[in-house]
C-alpha cells in the first residue's frame, strides 16, 4: 500500500446501480445515473475543473430514491437523493462549496 500522487480537491460519487426489476428497492438510480454523470462530467469539464472535482461513477450508494439518482460528495461528506441532469451545476457548486480546498474561492 502507498499513498496516491494525486488528489482531488472534491470527488463526486454518481450512482448507477442497476438492479432486478423484481427488486423491492426498485432504485431510480440504474435509469437516472448514466445522464448525471454525464451532466455533472460536462459541467467540471466546461469550468476547468477536471484535474481537482473528479466524477465516479459507482455501484450502490446505501440510499435508494425514487426518482433521480444518489450522489454522494467528498470530502465534504454530503449525500443528495432525487438528482436529475439539470442539478450537475448545483451538486458540483455543493461539492466545492464545502470544501475548505476549493480552487475557485
Amino acid at each position: 500500500m502507498r499513498p496516491a500522487r494525486f488528489s482531488p480537491t472534491a470527488q463526486i460519487f454518481v450512482c448507477g446501480n442497476q438492479r432486478a426489476a423484481d427488486d423491492p428497492l426498485t432504485s431510480a438510480c440504474g435509469a437516472n445515473g448514466a445522464a448525471v454523470y454525464d451532466a455533472v462530467r460536462k459541467v467540471v469539464r466546461e469550468r476547468g475543473l477536471l484535474s481537482s472535482v473528479w466524477v465516479t461513477r459507482t455501484g450502490c450508494l446505501g440510499q435508494c430514491p425514487k426518482d433521480g439518482c444518489a450522489v454522494v460528495l467528498y470530502p465534504a461528506g454530503g449525500q443528495l437523493l432525487d438528482v436529475r441532469e439539470g442539478d450537475a451545476s448545483a451538486v458540483v457548486e455543493l461539492a466545492l462549496r464545502a470544501n475548505p480546498r476549493n480552487p475557485s474561492r
